[in-house]
Parts: C-alpha cells; sequence; structure tokens
C-alpha cells in the first residue's frame, strides 16, 4: 500500500512538467513564441525542457530575421518604385519652359526652373530617407507651382504647414504623391477644377498631414477597394489599377514607421481628403536610429 501511494506520487510529480511541456509546444504551434518554461526538478525532463526552451528562442529569432528581411526587401522595391520619376512630369514641365521661353516670359522661365530644380534635388536628397518638413513643403510648394503653370485654369492651392514644425524629420515623399494624387484623380477630371489644400499641425507629440481636395471625389465601391488593398499585410505594389501612389504612401508608411495605421481616407461628392498621423523625430533621434527607421 505505501509503494502503490509512491509510484502514484511520483507519477504526480512527473505528469505535471509534462503538461508544462505540452502547454508550451501548443502555444508554440498557435504561433505564442515568447513562450517559455521554468525549470523542473525532474532529472529526467531537464535536457528536453532546456532544448524546448532553446527551440522556442531560435523559432523567434528565425521569424524575426525573416520578418526583417520580407521588410528590408520590401523598402528596397519602394525606393526603386520611388526613383522612377514620371517622365511624363518631366517632359510636360520642360515643353513648359520652352513655350514660356519662346514667348519672352523670363520670369515665368525662371520661376518654372527654379522650381523643377527644387522638385528633383529634394527627390533625390543624396539617397536620404529622411527629410526636414521644411524640405518636404519646399518639394510640395514646387511641385504645385510647376503643375498650376499647366493648370492655372483649374487649379488652385493652400499650403499650411507651420514653419514651427519644419525641423522635425519625415520619411521623404509622403506627402508630394498624395498631392499627385489628388491633382489628377480629383481635380483635373472634374469639370469646372478645383482647389487642393495641405496642412500639417503637431500635437502631443504626434504629426498629422492632410491633402484636402475639391475634386470629383469616389464612388463607395473606389473607396471600400482602396482601403481593402491598403488593409493588406504588405500587398504587392502595382501602377496598375489606379490607388498607385496611394497604396504606395500607405505601405512606406506602416514599415518605416512601424505601425498598423497608415492613410485614413475620407471621399464623397464634395471631394476627397487624404490623412495620415506620424511620431514627431528630430535630427538627433534620425541619425541615432538610422538602422532602425532605415
Amino acid at each position: 500500500m505505501v509503494r502503490n501511494k509512491s509510484v502514484k506520487t511520483t507519477a504526480q510529480f512527473v505528469r505535471k512538467p509534462i503538461e508544462h511541456l505540452e502547454e508550451m509546444t501548443a502555444k508554440l504551434s498557435e504561433g505564442t513564441l515568447d513562450a517559455r518554461l521554468a525549470d523542473t526538478d525532474v532529472t529526467e525532463l531537464r535536457n528536453l525542457t532546456a532544448q524546448v526552451n532553446t527551440m522556442a528562442k531560435r523559432l523567434k529569432s528565425m521569424m524575426e530575421k525573416s520578418s526583417h528581411d520580407a521588410r528590408t526587401l520590401r523598402k528596397a522595391e519602394l525606393r526603386t518604385l520611388q526613383a522612377q520619376i514620371n517622365p511624363h512630369f518631366l517632359y510636360n514641365t520642360l515643353d513648359a519652359i520652352i513655350w514660356k521661353a519662346e514667348a519672352g516670359e523670363k520670369d515665368e522661365v525662371i520661376q518654372l526652373t527654379s522650381a523643377l530644380s527644387d522638385f528633383f534635388r529634394i527627390s533625390l536628397s543624396s539617397g536620404a530617407d529622411w527629410i526636414p518638413i521644411k524640405q518636404e513643403k519646399k518639394h510640395i510648394e514646387g511641385y504645385l507651382k510647376i503643375q498650376q503653370t499647366r493648370y492655372r485654369d483649374i487649379l488652385d492651392y493652400e499650403i499650411d504647414i507651420p514653419d514651427a514644425i519644419g525641423d522635425f524629420y519625415i520619411l521623404k515623399l509622403l506627402v508630394q504623391p498624395l498631392v499627385e494624387n489628388a491633382l489628377y484623380h480629383g481635380i483635373k477630371i472634374k469639370r469646372g477644377g478645383g482647389k487642393i489644400t495641405v496642412s500639417a499641425k503637431e500635437e502631443n507629440g504626434m504629426l498629422t498631414f492632410s491633402v484636402k481636395d475639391t475634386g470629383c471625389g469616389m464612388t463607395s465601391e473606389q473607396l471600400e477597394d482602396l482601403n481593402d488593398r491598403m488593409k493588406k499585410e504588405l500587398p504587392m505594389i502595382s501602377r496598375e489599377g489606379g490607388g498607385f501612389g496611394l497604396v504606395n504612401v500607405n505601405l512606406r508608411i506602416r514599415l518605416y514607421y512601424n505601425q498598423t495605421d497608415g492613410l485614413k481616407i475620407k471621399s464623397g461628392p464634395e471631394g476627397t481628403e487624404v490623412s495620415f498621423t506620424v511620431p514627431c523625430r528630430d535630427e538627433k533621434e534620425i541619425s541615432e536610429n538610422e538602422s532602425v527607421f532605415g
């Protein structure tokens, strides 16, 4: 009787760590890679416990590396896409400069040439991914000055980005593609044209940017389709199907700022507003964390 009681106690003593092992492996199979086993008093299970913990650590490390490699690859793809300046924009701007020169409009030629120079200089930024907001603002101004020369009769614009936030850094080319989208998919196709308003504000350590147009707006089906495309985890980027600029910017915000939220879009008969919110970052923070942010 005493022997049976001893066997039963021993069985209970061994069963508990085994149950913990089963729970641990179940968590791992469900993707909970932070799960770890506590040390056991059962000699025969100590090596197995240590090996399972080691396996979990290695599995987590491999998954993190895989995720990092995938994100790095997507960032490289996006940099390539971002570098592909629309040749039509360049050709049309050069045509406008030639036309102004032939018409003897010297001041307009100087203004357009200067705006085009600023546009490309900031687009390249010596390969930097992050630039001060004041440069992004200048980039937008250059783009809109050029486009207003071509679409003078249909395009009006306003830029409300306070100088007080000009020294904060932002991921390059987040706002200009939204302006381009507002022009080509909102203002241009609306009879009578409209206005683009670009604004930014800082609140509680966060920066919010907004690009609003009084264009034709999107149908509920178009808006739903675009939002569905942007919700996908690392969606494939394509210039086909419309919304390329918005999907691109949305993905870059999610990747580089490591956040789930990207663009927020409101659209209707009165026009479209696209906005996003990101943390404030200064030059020192960007320099110290370049490998993380870049």
